[in-house]
C-alpha cells in the first residue's frame, strides 16, 4: 500500500460530495452525519471482538502491542472506546433516543456502569436525569459530569510555564514523595495561608511593648501636670483676655488742634 493510500477514501469522499453538492438530499447527509456521532460504538465493538478472541496473536504479542503498533493508539485510550462502546450499547438496549455522542461523554458515565449482585446499575437512571436537565445541544462530557456527580471534583485547568520552572518543580516534587499536582497543591495552600495571617495581622490592634507603653505613661502624665498647671494659674494664656491698646495706637486715635476748632465752632 501506498504511503497515505489509507486516507484516499477520505479524498474522494470530500470530491464527490462538493461535486454533488446541489443535488444532495439534507436528510440523506444529516443521516450521515449523526450515523458518524456514533462510529466510536463500532469502533469499541471491533477493539472488543479482537481482544476477546485474541485476533491479534498471530502477528502481535499481545493487545497491547496490537493497539500501538497496530492502530498507533495507546492501550488505555483502546480500552475507553470498548467500555464506552459499551455503555452507549446498553442505553440503547433500555430505550434512550438521546445518547452520548462520543468516548468522553460515555466514560464520563463510566462510574455507575457497575453492576451490582442483583443485577442493577444507576446507569440508566443517570443518564435520564441528563436528559431531563441538559439541552441536547449542550450536553457534554462537563454538563454530564456537573448533573450527575454528587460530589464532583474541582475542575482542572491548564497553565503555561517555563520547560526550567517545571523541571526545578518537578525535581522539588520528586524529592518530597509528591506528584507535581500535590506539590503545586500544597504551594497554593501555604501561599493562602501567608495571605489569610497578613489579613489577620491588618485587622488585630496594634499592641504596645512595654518599652513603648512606658514612654506613652511618661508623656501622659506630662500632659496631665500642664493642664493642671494650667487651670490653677491667674494670668491670662498669651492671646487670651484683655489688652491695653499701645501707646502708639493711643497717640494715632488722638485728635488734632484743627479737630478742636472745629468742635467748638
Amino acid at each position: 500500500m501506498l504511503p497515505g493510500a489509507e486516507y484516499q477514501p477520505l479524498l474522494d469522499f470530500a470530491e464527490e460530495t462538493l461535486a454533488t453538492a446541489p443535488y444532495n438530499d439534507l436528510s440523506e447527509l444529516t443521516h450521515k452525519i449523526k450515523r458518524g456521532f456514533l462510529d466510536y460504538v463500532r469502533q469499541g465493538i471491533m477493539l472488543d471482538t479482537i481482544r476477546r478472541y485474541r485476533l491479534y496473536k498471530d502477528k502481535f504479542k499481545d493487545f497491547k502491542t496490537y493497539c500501538e503498533q497496530g492502530l498507533g493508539r495507546q492501550h488505555f485510550y483502546c480500552k475507553q472506546i470498548i467500555k464506552a462502546a459499551d455503555i452507549c450499547l446498553r442505553l440503547i438496549k433500555a430505550g434512550f433516543q438521546i445518547l452520548p455522542n462520543c468516548v468522553a461523554q460515555a466514560t464520563t458515565l463510566g462510574k455507575y456502569a457497575a453492576i451490582d449482585k442483583y443485577g442493577d446499575s444507576p446507569l440508566e437512571s443517570k443518564w435520564q436525569e441528563v436528559v431531563e436537565s441538559v439541552p441536547k445541544e449542550k450536553i457534554s462530557a462537563v454538563t454530564i459530569a456537573e448533573t450527575i456527580d454528587e460530589n464532583p471534583e474541582p475542575r482542572l485547568q491548564q497553565v503555561r510555564i517555563k520547560k526550567d520552572t517545571y523541571a526545578l518543580l518537578a525535581k522539588k516534587a520528586a524529592a518530597a514523595g509528591l506528584s507535581f499536582q500535590e506539590l503545586l497543591d500544597r504551594i497554593a495552600d501555604e501561599y493562602k495561608r501567608q495571605k489569610e495571617e497578613e489579613a489577620e495581622k491588618e485587622e488585630e490592634p496594634t499592641i504596645p511593648t512595654p518599652e513603648q507603653q512606658e514612654i506613652l505613661d511618661q508623656l501622659d502624665t506630662e500632659f496631665q501636670k500642664d493642664i493642671g498647671a494650667i487651670g490653677k494659674s491667674d494670668k491670662p494664656l498669651p492671646g487670651l483676655g484683655k489688652n491695653k491698646p499701645s501707646r502708639s495706637y493711643q497717640k494715632a486715635i488722638r485728635p488734632n488742634r484743627s479737630d478742636k476748632a472745629s468742635d467748638s465752632s
